[in-house]
């Protein structure tokens, strides 16, 4: 189901994160039975929260260990969207933070 076309569309193959996001800029509820690998009900997955507690704890882990810093001379400049994108991207340097 999660790829179905007549769900999501004739871009159901493809990741877009705006489809989740209404025009006035807000997380679009979508329901759970859509998502069949987690399921949704009294039976849904137990590995559902975990996997959410662990992908926030790599976004920690890399901040914490990493330091990322905007390319210098880089142009930020923001897209008009609904999301906050921007215009040329944003060109950082990763580095290995000193502790």
């Amino acid at each position: 189901m999660g790829r179905l076309k007549r769900i999501w569309g004739k871009d159901s193959l493809e990741f877009k994160p705006e489809r989740w996001i209404s025009d006035r800029g807000q997380i679009k509820h979508e329901p759970s039975y859509k998502f069949i690998a987690f399921n949704a009900g009294p039976r849904s997955c137990l590995g559902k929260d975990i996997s959410f507690v662990q992908m926030k704890m790599v976004a920690a882990a890399m901040l914490w260990n990493f330091c990322i810093q905007v390319v210098e001379g880089h142009s930020v400049t923001p897209r008009i969207s609904i999301l906050l994108r921007m215009k040329h991207g944003l060109k950082v340097k990763v580095s290995k933070r000193c502790i």
